[in-house]
């Protein structure tokens, strides 16, 4: 059906890729390519966070983050399918959409989290991502 996949992580939420792994098993076709994106949320008010975190503790971060990333993609890996890991900064819808149309991606498979107070005033990630996309969207709640 699809044959490059864009998957948004939760480094946080690492209990969730199962699920985002079977869920693209059958959704790939045959062999193609999965992107799993983070999207470091640490990085939306980066100027205020580097004034308390310092230039070495922030690059750590990204560091810590690239790896825990990268093992993700070992652990979700498919027969015939390449996995590719990106890490991006700025607001999450945001950098899913702009990086879906940067590859052409065919389909964008996430997780939906169960909806917050805040998330009736300015809407979910999901619900966000799922009304701008250029392509196929997936989300899994």
């Amino acid at each position: 059906m699809f044959n490059h996949i864009l998957i948004p992580v939760d480094l946080v939420h690492q209990e969730q890729l199962d699920r985002l792994r079977e869920s693209a098993r059958l959704l790939i076709d045959g062999a193609g390519s999965i992107t799993l994106l983070y999207v470091d949320p640490i990085t939306v008010h980066k100027e205020a966070l580097m004034i308390q975190l310092g230039e070495g503790q922030y690059a750590e971060h990204q560091r810590e983050a690239e790896a825990q990333l990268q093992s993700l993609s070992e652990s979700l890996q498919l027969e015939n399918v390449a996995m590719n890991v990106v890490t991006r900064e700025g607001s999450a819808h945001d950098q899913i959409l702009e990086y879906a149309s940067e590859i052409s991606a065919d389909a964008i498979l996430m997780m939906a989290s169960r909806p917050g107070l805040t998330d009736y005033f300015i809407g979910s990630t999901a619900e966000r991502v799922v009304r701008h996309a250029d392509c196929s969207v997936f989300v899994i709640r």
